[in-house]
């Protein structure tokens, strides 16, 4: 079983699209989708169309997405919003709207997806990892809208009697949730950027910089997760995306770039592994072969036997 495992990352999400075109072009496609916040979100769009041009038009669809779409309003309305107790920066309407808007119109719950498909959230009550996904009947919008509740931006996400947070407060890469269903060739597309040193200071580069820090404590549990599977026998391809820009939480003007950028780590990593020796190579050392094959001297033919002598 082959399984794509997709952190979370907000606005970075650009590059896993281009990594997923990536693969899929590659004929490298899932068995089993997990992903975690905006991994969620791509995870799910890709689900509802698992193939090479489902994975075009999702990465094509990063480049026309706008802050409104996510994060409506200006920083007055922010303010706003923190003065009168609303618990978080942005009101969820307009990207409830979007979340509908990135799935085709007859799908609408897990059981429409054309590949398993978890989603991690986490519980605010009991601080746990919950998974949506599991039973087929849920809806995908619920399970979306639960698992990219990253407070301030947004508020807790209320299901099933329940309040819940981004996934990705308690597991920012679930690679353990594809292993324990089986999966024995993992492909890991995890964004790692970090706040550089030159960002401004300020309230959000505070509250991200304090996020990013407690992804990275992740990431090294994570790395124990996948030392462990590699002793089982399970093939894991980590392939992790950096942007390496300081992009505020609600800049998408460099989606397109973010989209390229992930196709082209994606790649690079697909042409290092040692099955994937590119078709020119091949094609040279064949030829050499038959050359070699043509110019080796054949041996001579054995002198022919004297004739018997007459009786």
């Amino acid at each position: 079983m082959i399984a794509f495992v997709l952190s979370g990352g907000g606005n970075r999400g650009a590059l896993q699209a281009g990594a997923l075109k990536a693969l899929l072009e590659r004929g490298i496609a899932p068995n089993l989708i997990v992903g975690t916040s905006v991994g969620a979100l791509n995870g799910v769009a890709l689900a509802a169309d698992p193939t090479a041009a489902g994975a075009r038009r999702q990465a094509e669809g990063w480049a026309q997405i706008r802050r409104a779409h996510i994060f409506p309003g200006n920083s007055l309305t922010v303010g706003w919003r923190v003065l009168t107790g609303r618990g978080s920066f942005h009101g969820r309407e307009n990207f409830t709207r979007f979340v509908l808007g990135t799935l085709p119109p007859n799908v609408r719950r897990f059981k429409d997806l054309g590949v398993p498909c978890i989603v991690t959230a986490t519980s605010l009550g009991s601080g746990r990892l919950h998974l949506f996904g599991a039973d087929p009947a849920e809806r995908l919008l619920d399970a979306l809208l639960a698992s990219t509740a990253i407070p301030p931006f947004f508020a807790p996400y209320a299901y099933g009697g329940e309040l819940f947070l981004d996934g990705a407060l308690v597991a920012n890469l679930p690679l353990s949730q594809a292993i324990a269903r089986g999966a024995r060739t993992i492909y890991t597309l995890e964004i790692v950027d970090d706040i550089g040193a030159d960002a401004q200071p300020g309230l959000i580069t505070t509250l991200t910089s304090s996020l990013n820090a407690m992804l990275n404590r992740q990431h090294e549990q994570e790395r124990r997760t996948v030392a462990l599977a590699h002793a089982r026998g399970i093939t894991i391809h980590d392939i992790r995306l950096t942007s390496g820009q300081n992009l505020a939480y609600n800049d998408f003007s460099r989606s397109a770039d973010l989209v390229a950028a992930g196709e082209r780590i994606a790649l690079e990593y697909l042409d290092s592994l040692p099955s994937a020796r590119p078709a020119s190579l091949a094609r040279l050392a064949g030829t050499l072969r038959e050359a070699l094959r043509v110019a080796r001297p054949r041996p001579s033919a054995p002198p022919p036997m004297p004739a018997p002598p007459p009786s």
